[in-house]
């Protein structure tokens, strides 16, 4: 069979117009396709079908991020914002990693009328969001089109020749051809849609995930993004804690079949991609989409650690805080910067449960109150103004995230009341998603967004000294 490749590379290294911050327009995209036949999604499978062959990885990945990347509502929403502030610049611009199938056949359609600010549809398998065709479907990256020659914004080549690409090189499938993929086994696949740039402004990284893990001790350790995300928590623990590859830990388990009468494999994937989100599938009730977001709490309680030390003087003690980045990868948080949240919260008490300092407690609006130390990138505008709509971001004026294996201090002043000697100390850190009020300007319906406590300190003190 003719072999047919589409480049999807219309979106870090397309040309923008930009006037000011008044109108945007991409120039036509770098979509090609070998011959004059244009793609059709009946070229691609609907990922039900790869369920019985591939129970193990179906389970994984429905329910997941991916899964739902397209249907998820607050990007939806965003995306539809995107749409109307950009005159139409945003549709290819996002679609791109969330609908690969429905953008590489530009059948992604925008309804003004549809939600809050309007809705994108599409068609048929094009609705799965990141598919089991999407990414065994790639066959090269397109990393010289993109920003700096990186990799980002869907730098993908995709192929409808029905051959599924893996990592498996002796791979004999039933139902489908197949072929090996060093690709898939490396970092390089993921950082097709985990770097993401701003065209307008420079080619911006709004979001680095990849180039977190490029610099980190797990890149130099030869650890990818499927060593922790496509196995389970308990092992991507280990992983961090031991830095080794999965396939090198010693009595990992992870053998078994990758398809139903086929042989049994030293290591098999799982395909949830489990990150940080916790709120979208449960709030869509999607199918394993509880299971997913418990993983997903599950992972952020073994990321990070706390210390806490009172140093100073009687008269003028300093609570000192430090988070480190245990287990992670990457940042901490990572993926939109500038939008996700962590936090500390901190409350002295004396002996008698009066509050001496209190900082990071979310308000009754659950909104986090000013002073707050929030583990967080500011993002602003070509003028340096703050802003947070992505197609907007022109850099960051601070960075304040935490990197792999690192760690941050954070230095809290009190003052003890007359007479009191004891006191007690609790730290907690918390993250969430985004902000209750980006779930407000959103959504349509009021949705509490939930925070998860990531790991807690509790101590007790008579003046300097930890009891």
């Amino acid at each position: 069979m003719k072999k047919t490749y589409l480049a999807l590379v219309l979106l870090s290294a397309m040309p923008l117009l930009a006037h000011a911050e008044k109108e945007m327009a991409f120039a036509p995209s770098y979509l090609s396709v070998e011959g004059d036949k244009k793609p059709e999604l009946k070229q691609w499978r609907d990922s039900n079908s790869c369920k019985g062959c591939h129970p193990r990885q179906w389970n994984g990945w429905q329910g997941s991020m991916h899964s739902i990347a397209f249907i998820d509502p607050v990007f939806q929403a965003e995306w539809a914002m995107g749409e109307k502030e950009t005159n139409g610049a945003a549709k290819n611009l996002c679609g791109g990693c969330h609908t690969v199938l429905g953008t590489v056949t530009q059948t992604v359609e925008f309804k003004s009328e549809s939600g809050k600010f309007g809705g994108f549809t599409t068609q048929a398998i094009a609705n799965q969001g990141v598919s089991c065709e999407v990414c065994h479907s790639v066959v090269d990256t397109n990393a010289s089109h993109t920003a700096m020659g990186e990799h980002g914004n869907a730098s993908l080549e995709i192929a409808n020749d029905k051959v599924k690409r893996g990592p498996f090189d002796d791979a004999k499938p039933r139902g489908h051809k197949a072929e090996y993929s060093e690709l898939h086994t490396k970092s390089e696949f993921c950082a097709n849609c985990h770097n993401v740039f701003n065209p307008v402004h420079d080619n911006f990284a709004l979001e680095h995930t990849y180039d977190e893990w490029k610099k980190s001790p797990y890149a130099a350790a030869d650890i990818q993004c499927q060593d922790c995300h496509m196995v389970p928590v308990e092992t991507a623990m280990r992983v961090a804690d031991e830095m080794l590859p999965a396939k090198k830990l010693e009595e990992h388990r992870l053998g078994g079949k990758a398809a139903r009468g086929g042989p049994v494999r030293s290591l098999v994937h799982d395909h949830g991609f489990v990150g940080g989100n916790a709120v979208i599938a449960p709030l869509l009730g999607v199918k394993n989409g509880q299971a997913h977001a418990d993983e997903a709490v599950k992972r952020l309680k073994s990321a990070a650690a706390l210390d806490a030390k009172v140093t100073g003087s009687a008269n003028n003690p300093v609570l000192e805080v430090t988070v480190f980045n245990r287990r992670a990868g990457h940042d901490l948080p990572t993926s939109l910067t500038f939008i996700r949240q962590i936090w500390l919260e901190v409350i002295v008490r004396d002996v008698n449960g009066k509050e001496i300092l209190r900082s990071g407690s979310l308000t009754a609006e659950n909104a986090l109150p000013e002073g707050t130390v929030i583990f967080q990138d500011t993002s602003v505008d070509v003028h340096g103004k703050p802003e947070h709509k992505p197609w907007r971001v022109a850099s960051f004026s601070v960075q304040n995230t935490i990197p792999a294996k690192g760690s941050k201090t954070v230095k809290y002043p009190f003052k003890l009341p007359a007479g009191v000697t004891d006191y007690s100390v609790e730290t907690k850190l918390h993250y969430r998603s985004f902000d209750q009020s980006v779930a407000d300007l959103l959504l349509e319906k009021k949705v509490i967004v939930p925070s998860v406590e990531m790991v807690s300190l509790s101590q007790n003190y008579k003046g300097l000294t930890a009891l």
